[in-house]
C-alpha cells in the first residue's frame, strides 16, 4: 500500500498564501514613479519599511484622496474612516487581530501585508483543491501503466479459462477461489462465455517466461466464495484471451486505489511495482511544485505486506505512517550555493542531518516575464535586506529566491518517505523512522552500485549477516567505543565480502554509518526479494 499526502490543509486555510505576492513593492514602485502629480513617497531601496512608515503617518487623520492609497486599494476612498478599512482589509481574514487591540505600528504592519499579499478567495483555494487532485489523478494513471508493465503480457491480462466437459456445474457470477503450484488465484464464472474469467494477478501464477497456455490441462481445486469443505475439482481445457463483446474485460491494471482524494491518495499496487511508483510521485512533485517546494512537501509511506495478512492491521499501519510522516515541523536549511541560468535558479542546501541537498526553482513565468509572485522563502534574519523581503506582521521574513545569499537559514517542510515491511500483523507497532525524499533516491542508487559491485548473491548475503553481527555487537559494546573504529570495521567488511575498493568503497562506507546501506539491503532482499 502506498499513502500519499500534500502538505495542502495550509493553503486551503489561507496561512501560506501570506507568501505569495499580488505584487513585489519594487515592481509597483518603479511602474508608479509618480501617483497622479505626486511623486511616489516609497524609498526605492527599503520599499517595505518605507511604506509601513507612510501607511503609520497616515492613521491620526483619514484622507479618502490619499494618492498611496488609493493607487493600492480602489476602494479606500468609498471607506469613511481608517478602522473600517481595516475591517475590510484585515480583518476579513480569519483569526485576524482587531483594530482596537493593536497599536499604529502594528495596524500600518498588517495594512501593508494584505495590500500586496494574494489573498485566499474561493476561486484560488479551489485552486489550491483541483492541484492537488489533478495530482493523485496524475500519479494513479501513470501508476496503473507501471503495474500493467510486463515482458510478458499473459501476467498482466485477464484470460478466459474453459473447463473440461465433465468438471461438473458452476453458477453464474460466482467467484471461486483455488490453489495451484502453492499459490492462491481467484476465478469468476460467466455463463455467457461458457467459462471463467480470471479475477487475480497471474504475475503470481506464471513464470516471465511463461505462456498462458501453461495452465491448459491442470487440475485445481476450487472452492465458492466463503464457503468451506465444499472444494469442486476445476480441469482447464482450454486457455485464450476473452473475445468480444467482452474483450474489454481482458484489460487488467493490477491497482486498486484506495482513497483518491486532495487531502490523501490511498493505493494498493504489486510490490515490485511500488518503487517505481514512489519514483514516479517525487519526480512529479519536484516538476509541479518547484516554485513551493519549500512550503508543499509530498510525503510517501510504503506499507509492504503478504497477501494474507489482515487487511485491518495494514490500514493501521497506513495510519501509523502518514502520523510519522506529518509529526515533523519545518526546519531551517542553511543555503551554501547558488547558480540562475535560463530563468532557473539552482540551490545547494545544507539539511538539519548537515547533508547536502540541491533544489531547482523556476524565476520565469511561461511567457518569459520575471516571477515576482511566487518563490519567496521564509529565512531566519529579523532584518529585511533586498528590496523584495517583506515581512508577515507575525514576525516571519520572506525573501526572493533569487536574493539569497550564502548562510541564509531557509524554513523548509521537507518531502519524506517512511517505509515499513509486515511480515505480521504486529509489525504495525514497530518504531517507524522516516527519511528524507532525497535519501530515498540517493537509496535506490545504492542498489545499482551493490548490484555492480557484490561479485554474488551469496557474498551479499554474507555481508549483510557480519554487517549485523556488528551491529548488535556495537550496540552491546562499551558506551566509549569510538565511530571511527565502527567505521573502519564497515570498510573492512566491505573490502572483505564484496570486493569494493576505490570511490565506491567510500560511498557504501559512508553510506553504512549513516544507517542507509542497512536500509537499502533489507528493502531489496527481504522486502522485494530481488536476485543479483
Amino acid at each position: 500500500m502506498l499513502t500519499l499526502s500534500l502538505d495542502v490543509e495550509p493553503w486551503l486555510s489561507g496561512e501560506r498564501v501570506d507568501s505569495l505576492r499580488a505584487q513585489a513593492i519594487p515592481e509597483w514602485v518603479r511602474f508608479n514613479p509618480t501617483l497622479g502629480s505626486t511623486p511616489n513617497p516609497t524609498a526605492q531601496h527599503k520599499p517595505w519599511d518605507s511604506l509601513k512608515n507612510y501607511i503609520k503617518s497616515k492613521l491620526s487623520t483619514w484622507n479618502a484622496n490619499d494618492p498611496v492609497l488609493t493607487n493600492l486599494q480602489e476602494g479606500f476612498k468609498h471607506h469613511s474612516g481608517w478602522q473600517e478599512f481595516f475591517e475590510r482589509i484585515v480583518e476579513d481574514r480569519s483569526k485576524a487581530p482587531g483594530w482596537n487591540s493593536l497599536n499604529d505600528d502594528e495596524r500600518a504592519a498588517w495594512l501593508t501585508h494584505q495590500l500586496f499579499r494574494k489573498l485566499p478567495s474561493p476561486g484560488r483555494v479551489y485552486r489550491f483543491w483541483r492541484e492537488a487532485q489533478e495530482f493523485f489523478e496524475a500519479l494513479l494513471k501513470e501508476f496503473r501503466q507501471i503495474a500493467a508493465r510486463s515482458d510478458n503480457p499473459w501476467r498482466v491480462r485477464r484470460l478466459l479459462v474453459v473447463p473440461g466437459p465433465s468438471t461438473g456445474n458452476w453458477n453464474e457470477g460466482t467467484l471461486y477461489d483455488g490453489h495451484w503450484r502453492g499459490m492462491q488465484f481467484s476465478l469468476v464464472y460467466v455463463q455467457a462465455l461458457n467459462g471463467f474469467v480470471t479475477a487475480s494477478n497471474l504475475a503470481r501464477l506464471l513464470k516471465p517466461e511463461e505462456h498462458g497456455s501453461v495452465l491448459r490441462g491442470q487440475t485445481a481445486l476450487v472452492e465458492e466464495e466463503d464457503t468451506f469443505g465444499r472444494a469442486k475439482t476445476l480441469v482447464i481445457g482450454a486457455v485464450q484471451e476473452i473475445p468480444p463483446p467482452y474483450s474489454h474485460l481482458g484489460v487488467y491494471h493490477p491497482v486498486i486505489p484506495l482513497d483518491v482524494s486532495p487531502l490523501r491518495f490511498r493505493v494498493v499496487v504489486p510490490m515490485e511495482a511500488a518503487s517505481e511508483c514512489v519514483d514516479l510521485a517525487l519526480s512529479l512533485w519536484k516538476e509541479r511544485f518547484a516554485r513551493v517546494w519549500d512550503r508543499l512537501p509530498l510525503h510517501v509511506g510504503v506499507v509492504a505486506f503478504e497477501r494474507a495478512l489482515s487487511f485491518q492491521a495494514v490500514i493501521e499501519a497506513a495510519r501509523s505512517l502518514e502520523d510519522a510522516l506529518t509529526s515533523q515541523k519545518e526546519k531551517p536549511w542553511a543555503m551554501t550555493s547558488k547558480e540562475a541560468y535560463g530563468g532557473v535558479l539552482t540551490l545547494q542546501l545544507r539539511r538539519q542531518d548537515s547533508q547536502m541537498t540541491v533544489r531547482m526553482m523556476p524565476l520565469r513565468m511561461p511567457d518569459g516575464r520575471e516571477d515576482v509572485f511566487y518563490p519567496y522563502l521564509r529565512v531566519e534574519d529579523q532584518q529585511l535586506r533586498s528590496p523584495r523581503d517583506f515581512r508577515h506582521p507575525d514576525g516571519a521574513l520572506y525573501r526572493y529566491a533569487a536574493d539569497l545569499q550564502i548562510g541564509d537559514g531557509v524554513f523548509v517542510a521537507p518531502a519524506r518517505v517512511a517505509t515499513l515491511f509486515m511480515d505480521s500483523a504486529a509489525a504495525r507497532f514497530e518504531k517507524i523512522e522516516p527519511f528524507y525524499a532525497e535519501d530515498w533516491q540517493k537509496a535506490r542508487a545504492l542498489w545499482q552500485l551493490l548490484v555492480r559491485v557484490a561479485p554474488s548473491q551469496t557474498a551479499l548475503q554474507r555481508f549483510r549477516s557480519a554487517l549485523n553481527q556488528l551491529d548488535q555487537a556495537w550496540r552491546q559494546g562499551p558506551d566509549q567505543a569510538s565511530a571511527d573504529l565502527w567505521q573502519a570495521t564497515v570498510h573492512a567488511l566491505l573490502v572483505e565480502h564484496l570486493g569494493a575498493k576505490g570511490a565506491a568503497l567510500e560511498e557504501l562506507t559512508e553510506a553504512a554509518a549513516k544507517g542507509l546501506l542497512q536500509h537499502v539491503i533489507q528493502w531489496h532482499l527481504t522486502v522485494l526479494k530481488e536476485t543479483l
